[in-house]
């Protein structure tokens, strides 16, 4: 049994790895087109032509550098693999569940899916917002209960990403939504560009942009935006403790982020610019320049007064 129980933990990425429509199509595409090879290689000998050939192989290089990337942007959108593992098995009340209800029908590669393509369309609209690469995305419902409902950490190839759901998730009611808002925040997390802070983004802020484009998934989807609760009155105290002028320094996710939605409505496209600053790593100006060279003190103490 214990053979077997290891065999099915394994299998997924042996044979029940699923493609995205689009990855199912994949080609490999060179570099350099054979229309630029035929131009390198046509050139003629004769010493009259010594000129051009140069001509030629400067207009191939800067034809070749187009090219690239414009195939990098095409990888970039044809989406990625999907792996699904089961840790604690069916012999677990949570794997038993997970298989039912996500392994047995496909609901769990039709859940990253899903919760994917929301967050691209929201961070990646066009060509002006460069994409991160994903190529594999491995769904692991961990076999002990984690820390946090969902923790995302990328894989050991490039590219590629693990989305730890604790069983936890599993075990309540109302699970197949505590699944769907632990997906949803961890494929946000995912397709953020520093999304894990190894470019030095601060992590109150990368958990509020979380937060915020979550619950845009969240008020037009399926389930109602999660309530604040108690944040209004936690929010209050933190701004009471000086945060009034610096309120992008909060350490209260839904806090952000009713301040990023605020400066979301000032500058419409906020969080994306931020997002793609966030590509080449963190500086204490990408605020004001997310916000189109308004200081981010400004948005604040409206907020605060609004």
């Amino acid at each position: 049994m214990m053979e077997d129980d290891n065999q099915q933990l394994l299998q997924p990425f042996i044979s029940s790895s699923t493609s995205t429509a689009d990855a199912a199509a994949v080609d490999v595409i060179s570099t350099t087109s054979p229309a630029i090879a035929g131009i390198i290689f046509s050139s003629s000998s004769s010493a009259t032509t010594t000129n051009s050939y140069g001509i030629i192989l400067r207009v191939a290089f800067v034809v070749s550098i187009g090219v690239i990337s414009i195939w990098a942007n095409h990888e970039a959108s044809k989406g990625f693999s999907i792996s699904i593992i089961n840790g604690p098995g069916r012999d677990k009340p949570a794997g038993k569940r997970f298989d039912l209800f996500y392994l047995s029908n496909d609901e769990a590669s039709r859940l990253v899916l899903s919760t994917s393509k929301f967050v691209e369309d929201f961070l990646y609209p066009s060509l002006n917002y460069p994409k991160k690469q994903v190529s594999h995305v491995v769904l692991w419902l961990s076999s002990q209960n984690l820390s946090q409902p969902v923790i995302v950490d990328s894989g050991e190839v490039n590219d590629q990403f693990v989305i730890y759901i604790s069983p936890s998730v599993l075990e309540g009611i109302d699970f197949k939504r505590a699944i769907y808002v632990a997906m949803q925040k961890g494929m946000v997390r995912l397709w953020l560009w520093d999304g894990f802070g190894n470019g030095n983004a601060p992590s109150n802020l990368v958990n509020g942009i979380v937060e915020f484009v979550s619950q845009q998934a969240f008020s037009g989807g399926r389930f109602r935006q999660p309530d604040s609760g108690s944040s209004d009155l936690e929010y209050s105290s933190e701004l009471e403790e000086g945060l009034k002028n610096d309120c992008w320094r909060s350490k209260n996710p839904k806090a952000m982020a009713r301040f990023l939605s605020y400066c979301e409505m000032k500058k419409p496209g906020f969080i994306r610019r931020l997002n793609r600053g966030m590509r080449n790593g963190w500086h204490d100006q990408m605020l004001d320049d997310a916000l189109l060279g308004l200081h981010v003190r400004a948005p604040c103490h409206s907020h605060h007064n609004s």
